[in-house]
């Protein structure tokens, strides 16, 4: 049996965004949290907050190290910002565990203005270090 080398990383962030959902103001604390390669997007859909592995690397025996944009959608441009702004001081705020080593920020956060999503979403990205799983830890529902 193949047993993978580290948690995904996709999957530490969006489980712990959603762990951090209770310490947002009311209006977003039931955000939905998701990991997407693409978001399809409506106009008139709810507020989300998408997950997307961009870039990792790494020595396989020691850490990983993945670049990860997390994107806050809403109708409004100032709810997008502040979404981001909560999620990404919750993610900047993360005390390490496990799987995760570090969370560093690698861009802060930027409100699309131009394109199809303009004013509609606004993102950063993090620099996740992971520590190598070991094989008697239990994984995740979403692996």
């Amino acid at each position: 049996m193949i047993s993978p080398i580290f948690a995904d990383v996709e999957t530490l962030v969006v489980d712990y965004l959603r762990s951090r959902l209770g310490d947002f103001p009311f209006e977003w604390s039931d955000i939905s949290v998701r990991a997407v390669s693409r978001a399809d997007r409506g106009p008139d859909d709810d507020p989300e907050l998408t997950v997307r592995c961009e870039e990792s690397a790494g020595d396989p025996l020691i850490t990983q190290r993945a670049t990860v944009r997390v994107t806050a959608w809403a109708e409004e441009r100032d709810d997008a910002k502040e979404i981001a702004r909560l999620a990404h001081a919750g993610l900047i705020g993360h005390p390490g565990d496990a799987d995760v080593l570090s969370v560093r920020q690698v861009e802060g956060v930027v409100v699309e203005e131009e394109g199809e999503h303009a004013d509609r979403r606004a993102s950063f990205s993090v620099l996740v270090a992971q520590r190598p799983s070991r094989p008697d830890q239990g994984r995740s529902e979403h692996e």
